[in-house]
């Protein structure tokens, strides 16, 4: 994403909460927009997170505008291509928008795929050097089709129709990544925000190597504006490998067990909550993370000196589960190595799985968490996933009427939904989960809370 500083828009219509932009106008039966310079069409990629927490309609729907010709996405006069996310049929489509005229279908995706009280989707789009577009939402691709009327627009940005009040507030956006298909696979893997010595951590997980001196590091003010990027050292992150960036070296080799640290004039990183981003030369978004206090393991006294690792590289980076505290056993971090926290996702087509069946959620980077995993045949399943003690008194919800992309992960640390940790014992997963056609399947899977004496 191109410097926040750059969008344009609607300006009351919008709000930051939690690194994620989320709609905040009240208007009935109206339209707004934000809206920024990125790329022409050909040989690009466009990709995003967001979540509508409303059933779409023909009144209540969102225009993600991929290029257009004006900054202005409301001008009766735009022209471009975007993707339409709701309506009548509750699909997500892409569109060509001409002058004056009703929008030209260009490909029709599933219908009732927004259809939910809570839509998560992960749209990209890609159109190649011959004008041929690809749609796709979590991770199934929706339709082809090949269309160059518009091959200099470079306008990008969202367009929301809102019917009342009552849907303000219910749309959020993140990770929104523009760029040209086989970019840098480079994320974010690990992070320590406060401390006497502060570092990031980056990991390679393409299949090329990635010269270091191509990317910057680019910070979040407090005041809502962006540091100057600030360029990582020479160097080159071969795939697979780890890196950790700090401005003092010494510092950090003494109090951590690390390697592959290099020194550069990183900024200071703010305590409690902030925004980070790794950028190309081009100043697009490699990778973001909005990180807080909330993502360290509950029960922590103190996160003072203590790093949030990341614990699946191929789960989004902003996914708040995907992190956790660095383990007491390494030390509280582990710049430039394996990360002491990392899930062992099994993955069985069509299964719900939960592992392990004792898990002691103590922070020594053994079993630190209880992982619910999935891997389904397609897109489209809703979840409800629930966990009860022995005695059948519910203890957490996991999640509620939650749209599932085709793969991924849940995780429980322990913690009820008071956030206190709960008794060692023993509890029940509870898991139902409705596809497309109606079919449900449900899990009962026994799990074991454990602690060590005298925790």
């Amino acid at each position: 994403m191109k410097d926040a500083s750059r969008w344009y828009g609607t300006d009351s219509a919008w709000t930051i909460q939690n690194g994620q932009l989320k709609s905040n106008f009240e208007q009935i039966n109206s339209n707004f927009y934000i809206s920024t310079i990125s790329s022409p069409p050909a040989g690009n990629t466009w990709q995003w997170y967001m979540q509508l927490n409303f059933n779409t309609s023909s009144l209540n729907y969102v225009d993600a505008y991929l290029c257009a010709d004006k900054r202005d996405l409301l001008d009766s006069l735009l022209s471009g291509y975007f993707v339409r996310v709701g309506n009548t049929k509750d699909e997500v489509c892409l569109y060509r928008k001409d002058p004056h005229t009703t929008p030209v279908l260009l490909i029709d995706g599933r219908d009732g795929v927004t259809d939910h009280t809570t839509n998560i989707l992960n749209v990209k789009v890609t159109c190649n050097e011959q004008y041929e577009w690809t749609l796709q939402v979590n991770d199934v691709i929706e339709g082809n089709a090949t269309d160059s009327t518009y091959a200099a627009a470079t306008v990008m940005g969202f367009a929301v129709r809102q019917s009342t009040a009552s849907f303000a507030g219910k749309h959020f956006f993140d990770d929104v990544i523009v760029g040209t298909p086989g970019k840098m696979q480079v994320v974010i893997n690990e992070i320590l925000y406060d401390g006497v010595v502060e570092f990031i951590e980056l990991y390679n997980n393409g299949v090329s190597p990635v010269s270091l001196s191509q990317l910057s590091f680019v910070r979040r003010k407090t005041n809502g504006g962006l540091t100057d990027p600030v360029a990582f050292p020479s160097g080159t992150l071969e795939p697979g490998a780890y890196a950790a960036f700090t401005s003092d070296p010494d510092a950090l080799n003494q109090q951590y067990h690390s390697m592959h640290v290099y020194k550069m004039s990183l900024p200071a990183l703010t305590n409690e909550s902030g925004d980070i981003f790794i950028t190309d030369k081009s100043g697009d978004t490699i990778d973001a993370l909005h990180y807080s206090d909330a993502m360290h393991f509950p029960l922590a006294k103190s996160t003072k000196g203590v790093s949030l690792e990341r614990l699946d590289v191929n789960a989004p980076t902003q996914q708040i589960s995907n992190w956790h505290s660095a383990s007491a056993t390494v030390g509280y971090a582990t710049p430039g190595i394996e990360n002491s926290q990392q899930l062992n996702a099994v993955d069985l087509t069509g299964k719900l799985t939960l592992t392990p069946e004792v898990f002691s959620p103590d922070n020594d980077g053994i079993d630190d968490v209880a992982l619910i995993s999935y891997a389904l045949n397609g897109a489209g399943s809703v979840a409800d996933i629930f966990i009860y003690n022995a005695a059948g008194r519910l203890v957490r919800t996991v999640c509620n009427s939650f749209l599932l992309p085709p793969k991924g992960f849940f995780t429980w640390d322990g913690t009820d939904d008071a956030h206190n940790l709960a008794p060692a014992g023993l509890y029940v997963v509870f898991a139902s989960l409705l596809d497309p056609e109606g079919d449900v399947q449900r899990w009962k899977l026994p799990l074991v809370l454990a602690k060590r004496k005298n925790a």
